[in-house]
């Protein structure tokens, strides 16, 4: 008997399931008593896509789970572990599949796996919700909206106002206005940050010079806020969001008081700072394993960003490092216990 379920495949991404076939878009698993197989597509290049089918062993399959409509597990043969993840249309459906799979764990992973939902669990006690970073997003989006809209005043067509590159005249004309726009709205100039305008070290977080420059720092935000958020708490998260920012803002000004900076990457790196200040603290309440599995991609989107800096001409390292070092502070200050009352104090 054969039981088949239509799914989605997805490329690899730090929010979707990756799968080891390539495939990508709709496909089938069908389940049968010796074997699951998985269909789907691969893209190729300047070619149609195209169609392949994958047989796994049952006996091979272990560590079946889901994760809301989204269905993991692994694979162990001779050639290694793969990990095959696929989504469903629902939670109720990734149940069912689950179901139908061998219900085998490794040890390591039901270590990992039962720590997971301990650090869920207090996190959804302590920090349910995210109102910061949605408030975060708001003022940043919002303020680059208003600026947008005051240089319709000079003439600047509104689309090109907003996406930043516009074609002809327009667009140079908006660029000139953007430019001129900078200080008067707050940009962090050291002539002025300096000499009796402090709050230009805050004000220059929320102000973004280009439409890419605003997206990249809100989906770094995005990305890394909302699980920070939870960890730190709502209050302490935005203390932290704001000494990084600062710190930043500091960093710049007195590494170049030339210079005119702009931009809530400062922030966004501290905050990356600041959790890894709390994974460290002793008896912090996140796991081990769960320690384990954040501390290396937080490394390296740390190092890749740092670099990019670096090979792009007009980022402002200063700030990222200064950012990263004043969240990395700030996280030991603020950093709170994950446990939960009338549970022993262990991690």
């Amino acid at each position: 008997m054969t039981a088949t379920f239509d799914v989605r495949f997805h490329a690899p991404s730090p929010n979707w399931p990756a799968n080891p076939f390539q495939f990508q878009g709709k496909g089938q698993v069908a389940i049968e008593p010796d074997f699951i197989f998985v269909r789907g597509s691969r893209t190729r290049s300047f070619r149609f896509p195209e169609r392949a089918e994958h047989r796994i062993k049952r006996v091979d399959i272990v560590n079946a789970h889901t994760d809301g409509p989204d269905v993991f597990f692994h694979v162990q043969d001779v050639g290694g572990t793969l990990v095959v993840g696929f989504s469903t249309p629902d939670a109720e459906t990734a149940k069912r599949i689950v179901a139908l799979l061998p219900d085998r764990w490794t040890e390591a992973f039901a270590t990992a796996h039962a720590d997971r939902k301990v650090f869920a669990a207090r996190i959804d006690y302590w920090s349910p919700s995210t109102p910061v970073i949605w408030l975060l997003l708001a003022l940043n989006v919002g303020v680059y909206l208003l600026m947008a809209l005051e240089r319709t005043r000079f003439h600047v067509p509104l689309a090109t106002a907003l996406l930043s590159w516009g074609p002809g005249k327009a667009g140079q004309l908006d660029a000139f206005f953007r430019m001129a726009q900078m200080v008067p709205w707050g940009a962090n100039a050291g002539r002025l940050t300096l000499h009796g305008q402090p709050w230009r070290l805050v004000s220059s977080m929320f102000i973004h010079g280009f439409l890419l420059h605003l997206l990249f720092n809100m989906f770094g935000l995005w990305q890394a806020g909302r699980l920070v958020e939870r960890v730190f708490g709502s209050a302490r998260f935005l203390a932290l969001y704001l000494s990084a920012g600062v710190c930043g803002s500091l960093a710049s000004v007195l590494w170049n008081p030339a210079s005119k900076s702009v931009g809530a990457s400062g922030a966004v790196f501290g905050i990356l700072g600041g959790l890894l200040a709390f994974m460290q603290r002793e008896n912090s309440g996140i796991p081990p394993t769960v320690i384990q599995d954040l501390r290396t991609p937080l490394l390296l989107v740390l190092l890749f960003n740092l670099g990019l800096g670096f090979l792009y001409p007009y980022a402002d390292n200063a700030a990222h490092v200064g950012g990263l070092v004043g969240g990395y502070l700030a996280g030991f200050v603020l950093a709170r216990s994950l446990h939960l009352p009338g549970q022993p104090s262990r991690v």
